[in-house]
């Protein structure tokens, strides 16, 4: 036995000599290709043949046969591909071992479905027949279903699959998903222990789940994620540490489950707050230390928040990114002091280098032309790569409305002190058209249509985009109302930062008393002299028809029985105006601001030098301030003052020009344009004499003050009051005299740039005895 078993470990070892032998030589032949099917899956070796590149006859290449087993894999028609070698007296057989994905032969069967829809989970599992499937495919398909049940409160939710064959169709298979649903529990309660300086109700906000006064709240679901309450826990820490709280301390949630749903508890442990004692810079050698500490924000005595000591940490690396000092870092080291409730803190900087701007580079505009981009670029090659100015241009490029996103990069170059500024854009849709419909008691029904392209370019036939102009034509029809406009803005006339502007507009408007037709055209000049402050120099024409006058009786003023007043016959006037104004504008949104102040103050002088039928100035202010509250509340003020007068030769501002208020857009409780002065028959018994008929003033003043609650996105709900006057004479201002309204609203900001507004007012005060009462109040667009 010992010599037979020494004769077969000879010839196992001339045997593996033998293999490595021939496997060690140069290039062995491959002298049969073979294609095996693993798992029962019958497979189509036609359809292998043509991903695999190794022939017989070829000289073995181990590189090629990983390159086949990858092609085989993206195919996506295989589980699994492995590659075998077989040495050969005279090469070796190669063969391919392939596992098939099995064809899914029936849409899936559905065990345990009971609190949705059988077709809503299956939507969820994205499985159809004809699909190839596998246990891979098949996990992560049911891992979906477990998702969508987690996110929908059910946070047991199980799902298993099994696949069964199609009997006599091999390579076909159904599959049956059994759901374990378990029970929905959604979190009843939160509780916060140990918090006394931030309270529940800003602590709950980390969980981002509705208030308890949102009635829509049920579109929210409060769902069970042990992932989200940690990402709460550590919201809550940096909350503290951002009001000074650098000590504290935010357990593990204790969570508690009874069959209403889970109980969680943040135990926080707040400790001191901290403020800052010396605040110290380290390691500045190419600027005075004390010129750098002069630029830091905060100094001793402040509170030590987490949020100071990051605009710190700003403000040094600003210090030396302005300076073109590129890659500067400043680490704080803090050394607290309990006992006293200071920290000492100690910024090590490591100073970057000095670069220079070699070229600048933009990428990503398909659409918009290099130069709309580069003209608005606040650095330029040559200079020193300015951190501040470059970051500062990320937002000036994102401003101008044509770019998701904007982020600059810098490229090292083959010179050490330059870089290459690259400009990295992502552009968006700039062009929009909307259509809609709307009911007011003022215009009744009526249909508006906008077409509007924010980065047009007048020279880009055929497709007319890319020049960073902007165009639009507006509509609106109703049953008493008809307004067209068209406006065209070039914001760089003349390649300088110079809005040459150009507008035309008509309004046929049907009152009560008479029908107006306003026809006007308009261009003006826009220089911007900072970043908030914008001034206007314009002209305009236009010319006004009354027509279809209703009443030609003689009135008298209702508090002045001694002034006559007539609505004259048909008449058309003409009026040429210069138009001043200067505004100022720091809002955060132009059509839903939540912060922020926005100003104006113009003067409208109109004929004089410039010609036409009348002699007066307009001049006024309009002031809006958005105050951000708690829980996505704003306080909204909105003010106008606004006085006319005539000069020269004119006697009396035409009716048609008059300062009107009451209604949505002015005062609300009250009828539209029914505030201010108002005339009354001399002869009651007169033909078409009516009880009062408006007919405006020289000054106007109104407040609106709107407190507004976002419930959800696109709803809000408001409550509002508003109180103002029209007098009848210039500079008049009689606060003693005025109208007073207030109530409820919704603002439905579905639309962009179309916000829906409906009101519900209750007049509080009357300017006088005649005024009439308005209570609803609808309509579309946006205040200023």
């Amino acid at each position: 036995m010992m010599n037979e078993y020494r004769i077969l470990k000879v010839v196992a070892v001339l045997l593996a000599w033998s293999a490595c032998s021939v496997l060690a030589a140069d290039e062995p032949l491959v002298k049969e290709v073979r294609i095996r099917a693993m798992g029962g899956v019958p497979v189509d070796e036609s359809l292998v043949k043509v991903y695999v590149r190794m022939r017989e006859g070829q000289a073995y290449d181990r590189e090629q046969v990983a390159r086949d087993v990858r092609s085989l894999l993206d195919t996506r028609r295989f589980a699994d591909v492995d590659s075998e070698v077989t040495v050969l007296p005279d090469g070796v057989r190669l063969s391919y071992l392939v596992r098939g994905r099995l064809r899914l032969a029936q849409e899936p069967v559905l065990l345990g479905v009971t609190q949705f829809y059988t077709s809503t989970v299956k939507k969820w599992l994205k499985l159809v027949p004809g699909d190839m499937i596998d246990d891979r495919v098949l996990g992560a398909q049911c891992q979906e279903v477990v998702m969508a049940y987690r996110k929908r409160c059910f946070p047991d939710a199980q799902v298993h699959w099994r696949t069964e064959p199609v009997e006599g169709q091999p390579g076909l298979a159904k599959i049956v998903v059994t759901v374990a649903e378990g029970q929905r529990a959604k979190i009843r309660k939160v509780e916060f222990v140990g918090n006394h300086v931030i309270r529940d109700g800003d602590l709950k906000e980390t969980l981002h789940s509705p208030p308890w006064w949102n009635i829509f709240k049920w579109r929210e679901r409060n769902r069970f994620d042990e992932g989200q309450l940690e990402a709460a826990r550590l919201e809550i820490r940096d909350k503290y540490m951002r009001q000074g709280y650098l000590d504290v301390a935010v357990d593990a949630p204790a969570i508690v489950r009874d069959r209403e749903g889970y109980r969680v508890a943040f135990d926080i442990h707040e400790g001191i707050c901290y403020r800052f004692g010396r605040i110290e810079v380290q390691g500045v050698k190419l600027f005075p230390s004390a010129a750098v500490c002069g630029s830091l924000p905060g100094k001793s005595g402040d509170v030590a928040s987490k949020t100071a000591m990051e605009n710190i940490e700003q403000a040094i690396r600003d210090y030396y990114g302005s300076r073109g000092y590129i890659e500067t870092m400043a680490r704080p080291a803090l050394t607290p002091d309990p006992a006293r409730g200071i920290v000492d803190v100690r910024y090590q900087v490591q100073e970057g280098h000095l670069t220079h701007i070699r070229n600048i580079l933009i990428t990503g505009n398909s659409k918009t032309r290099d130069k709309v981009i580069r003209r608005e670029i606040l650095v330029s090659p040559g200079e020193i790569y300015n951190e501040v100015k470059i970051r500062r241009t990320e937002k000036v490029l994102e401003n101008l409305g044509y770019f998701e996103t904007v982020r600059s990069e810098g490229l090292r170059t083959s010179s050490g002190d330059e870089r290459d500024l690259v400009f990295l854009v992502d552009e968006k849709a700039t062009g929009q058209f909307m259509i809609g419909a709307g009911f007011s008691s003022i215009d009744k029904l009526s249909g508006f249509a906008e077409l509007s392209q924010g980065n047009f370019d007048l020279n880009g036939w055929p497709h007319l985009t890319g020049g960073g102009q902007k165009v639009k034509l507006t509509a609106q029809v109703g049953e008493r109302r008809k307004e067209y406009g068209f406006s065209f803005v070039e914001p760089w006339f003349l390649d300088k930062r110079l809005a040459l502007g150009v507008n035309l507009d008509r309004s046929d408007v049907k009152y009560t008393d008479y029908d107006l037709l306003r026809q006007g055209a308009g261009v003006s000049l826009t220089k911007g002299f900072s970043r908030f402050q914008r001034g206007t120099i314009g002209y305009r024409i236009e010319s006004s028809e009354i027509t279809d006058v209703a009443d030609t009786n003689r009135y008298v003023y209702f508090d002045d029985p001694s002034r006559d007043f007539y609505f004259t016959d048909n008449r058309k006037n003409t009026k040429s105006g210069l138009q001043l104004a200067w505004s100022y504008d720091t809002r955060d949104n132009v059509i839903i601001p939540t912060r922020g102040t926005s100003a104006s103050v113009f003067l409208n002088l109109w004929g004089g030098a410039l010609g036409a039928d009348e002699d007066y100035y307009d001049t006024g202010v309009n002031l809006s301030e958005h105050v951000p509250l708690w829980w996505s509340h704003v306080l909204t003020f909105r003010a106008k003052a606004e006085v006319l007068d005539t000069y020269g030769s004119m006697d009396e501002i035409p009716l048609e020009d008059r300062l009107f208020a009451g209604g949505g857009r002015t005062i609300r409780g009250f009828g539209y344009r029914d505030v201010g002065p108002k005339v009354v028959p001399a002869d009651p018994t007169a033909p078409n004499a009516a009880r009062y008929r408006p007919v405006g003033g020289q000054s106007l003043a109104y407040l609106k003050t709107e407190y507004s609650i976002r419930m959800f996105q696109g709803l809000r709900v408001v409550t509002f009051y508003d109180i103002g006057n029209v007098w009848q004479d210039p500079y008049q201002f009689d606060l003693s005299e005025y109208a007073a309204g207030a109530g409820v609203g919704l603002r439905i900001d579905l639309i962009p740039y179309f916000p829906i507004v409906i009101d519900r007012a209750w007049a509080v005060h009357k300017d006088d005895d005649l005024t009439s009462k308005d209570a609803w109040t609808f309509w579309i667009g946006r205040e200023f």
